[in-house]
């Protein structure tokens, strides 16, 4: 099979940027605890596999709301009692508020979490029918409690930050997320070329195709912004992606009251690329 320039090169760079980092970037701002030291509990964070009624995807970023709680974010299709059908989204139902979410690392369970929020219950609350809208907006939140809470780590593996939350970039602009070959291999980092932008959403092609759980998780712009999520993946390497800061935006005014990023420190993917 004959790989096309663009993601041939895309392969190479990856790889040589995974050989250059032996650690992951550890650290984040404020009171979610930082990596822990070696030897001790793996971290949960962005690249986390989220399992929910037995669907597996992963989390994007770290957030927090007004009450200083603490959230995984991924994609809302991820808990939903049936398949989202394409184009029609808004038909979808969520699992109820509260259903437990089992957080993993490479097959081994770090812990559990629940679901908090969900931007098809939400919308469906707004009144909101439009097909488009619902699936622009695919996100939702998993509250990480108690102990598990000083395991969270905000920063983007490899990549370090996110530096912020921003828009979805233009066509040609290279993105930078994380990939994992199977649900018990570990996270490996990975560019990405955003090939389409329009309407909320864009598709991303990366070298390789996106493995099943991909659904969730997130991109970083050359800025280190957060600024998409994977809510859907074809065989060819090409991978639909929402915009998140309009995705958090809606959650902060439809019930999860000052919802912001958790920022993480020192993104190198601009420098290392």
């Amino acid at each position: 099979m004959q790989i096309h320039p663009t993601r041939k090169g895309l392969l190479a760079t990856v790889l040589l940027v995974a050989a250059a980092l032996t650690a992951v970037v550890a650290g984040t701002t404020g009171p979610v605890a930082a990596a822990p030291a070696t030897g001790a509990a793996a971290t949960i964070g962005p690249g986390t596999v989220l399992v929910t009624a037995g669907r597996v995807c992963s989390a994007n970023f770290v957030f927090r709301d007004a009450q200083g709680r603490v959230y995984l974010g991924y994609a809302a299709s991820c808990a939903t009692r049936q398949a989202v059908v394409a184009g029609n989204a808004c038909a979808a139902q969520s699992l109820p508020l509260g259903t437990q979410v089992r957080l993993a690392d490479r097959g081994r369970t770090l812990g559990y979490g629940e679901l908090r929020y969900s931007s098809l219950r939400a919308m469906h609350r707004a009144g909101i029918t439009d097909p488009a809208t619902c699936a622009t907006g695919d996100f939702a939140l998993v509250q990480v409690r108690g102990a598990l809470r000083h395991r969270v780590d905000a920063t983007m593996p490899y990549w370090g930050g996110p530096s912020g939350l921003g828009e979805l970039p233009a066509a040609g602009t290279t993105v930078f997320g994380l990939t994992r070959p199977s649900t018990g291999a570990r996270t490996l980092p990975r560019a990405g070329q955003v090939t389409t932008a329009a309407g909320g959403s864009a598709t991303v092609t990366t070298p390789l195709a996106s493995g099943r759980s991909a659904r969730g998780s997130g991109f970083l712009d050359d800025a280190g912004r957060a600024v998409g999520l994977i809510t859907a993946s074809s065989a060819d390497g090409d991978n639909t992606v929402v915009g998140l800061a309009a995705a958090v935006a809606f959650a902060s005014t439809h019930g999860v009251a000052g919802l912001h990023l958790v920022r993480g420190p020192g993104f190198s993917g601009a420098a290392s690329l």
